[in-house]
């Protein structure tokens, strides 16, 4: 595990990076959130990090002074920087100082953990394979592995905790399927699921509605009832009545 600070003078967002996004899941272990630069700066004199997620606008020490500061460290962090659109020329300062990434805020989820994979592969002196470089042949085994991971955890899997598991972006992952399946990501797991409900209802065994809908990964029985009524246009009562084996 890498060792990563967050900076962020917006007290939600900051919250949310440190608290809730899967850091570990990706290599990183967070030690330390701090809604002001100042305090970074004096915890990172007694205590190397690997990387600094910083905020370029914030009071008393910006990010930019907080980077100046730190690139005198040895060893020196790498930077990630966050900033709005509007500050974009100011964070050309920044990567003037030798910032690994740069990130538009608001923040896709998609686009801090595209960059921190790539900080990580940085970290570990291993290149980094962008999407735009797989080959055709390469792709088709990502989307085997998402078609058997659909089909194992049917009731859990997401798009985002799959391209997690096969480590490239979720929209990457999406743009693939749809162009590789005939179907977007979301089409195919309601059909997938459908099919399921139908078998499970159409089998020898009784299952009740509550019992299929948590094993698809419904935790509203309602609400599983009403997507297989739009999807089969009748419900699963009637369905089980005329479909019993």
């Amino acid at each position: 595990m890498y060792s990563l600070i967050i900076i962020d003078d917006e007290k939600e967002l900051l919250e949310g990076l440190a608290h809730y996004f899967p850091w570990e899941s990706i290599g990183f272990i967070t030690v330390g959130a701090f809604s002001d630069a100042k305090s970074a700066l004096a915890y990172c004199r007694d205590n190397p990090v690997d990387v600094v997620l910083t905020d370029i606008r914030m009071p008393f020490l910006s990010g930019l002074d907080l980077i100046k500061e730190l690139r005198t460290h040895n060893p020196t962090p790498i930077f990630c920087v966050m900033s709005a659109y509007s500050d974009f020329e100011y964070a050309k300062q920044a990567i003037a100082f030798g910032v690994k990434e740069y990130l538009v805020k608001p923040l896709s989820f998609d686009d801090l953990r595209a960059s921190f994979q790539k900080i990580h592969a940085h970290l570990d002196g291993t290149p980094v394979l962008l999407p735009s470089e797989y080959s055709h042949d390469e792709t088709l085994p990502l989307i085997s592995q998402t078609l058997a991971i659909i089909e194992k955890r049917l009731g859990t899997c997401s798009l985002q905790n799959i391209a997690g598991e096969l480590n490239i972006s979720a929209s990457y992952l999406s743009r693939l399927f749809k162009k590789e399946v005939g179907q977007n990501f979301q089409e195919y797991l309601l059909k997938r699921k459908m099919d399921m409900a139908g078998k499970m209802l159409s089998g020898k065994v009784e299952y009740r509605n509550k019992e299929i809908a948590r094993t698809l990964g419904y935790q509203d029985t309602q609400n599983f009832c009403r997507t297989f009524r739009r999807y089969f246009k009748t419900s699963p009562q009637q369905y089980r009545q005329e479909n019993k084996t």
